[in-house]
């Protein structure tokens, strides 16, 4: 079980990306300034229902075979909004699963050592620099809470995915779990300063400032 919850933490992380996607195809072009592109950034919201509905589902997200199930038992606990939302997150992963950008190890997702081909077009035309995701200091208490709980980043990628759909199929999932849980968690703790913090994902890593 704990295997399975270092997982859902991932896909979690991958849910909150994709609700980003609708707005994906009007972002300003690459040739925006940053001060502009920064505006744009703010303007995307997060589903913090969803996001924070990981601690609740978590335990539905099972690994069976090469990819992951959402056990319909979930629509007893959480929304069907909720519900579809990490569904679809964990479709993206499994997308990712199967074009080999990440793989299962010792019933754990990871990332594919052997994959060479994440770039920065994997983000979409959405900013020069990747993409910035502001958490308030409740969400990202309780996305430490979920990590330390777990022990891995699965979950996080999850929440993610399924709370900002517009980041399934980027980079991102692949940046957090390979950085690896106490590289993530001794990040949030480090800036979250009572406000809350702000994750900027670039190609190949990311930086966590204090809000």
């Amino acid at each position: 079980m704990i295997k399975f919850k270092n997982t859902a933490i991932i896909l979690t992380g991958v849910l909150a990306l994709t609700a980003v996607a609708p707005l994906a195809a009007s972002a300003a072009p690459i040739t925006q300034s940053t001060e502009q592109a920064n505006k744009e950034v703010k303007q995307v919201s997060i589903d913090i229902e969803t996001f924070n509905a990981i601690t609740d589902i978590e335990k539905f997200i099972k690994l069976d075979g090469d990819r992951y199930t959402l056990d319909p038992v979930a629509k007893e606990v959480v929304s069907e909004k909720i519900f579809d939302n990490y569904s679809k997150a964990i479709e993206s992963v499994n997308e990712q699963l199967k074009n080999g950008i990440l793989q299962t190890k010792n019933g754990e997702l990871t990332v594919n050592p052997d994959y060479k081909e994440i770039g920065t077009n994997m983000y979409g035309n959405w900013y020069w620099w990747g993409y910035a995701l502001t958490l308030s200091d409740y969400e990202t208490k309780t996305q430490i809470n979920a990590i330390e709980n777990t022990r891995d980043t699965s979950a996080f990628v999850f929440a993610i995915l399924a709370a900002i759909p517009g980041l399934q199929g980027t980079i991102v999932p692949s940046v957090i779990i390979s950085s690896g849980a106490k590289l993530v968690l001794n990040r949030l703790k480090a800036n979250d300063l009572g406000r809350g913090v702000t994750i900027n994902f670039h190609p190949g890593y990311f930086e966590v400032t204090s809000n």
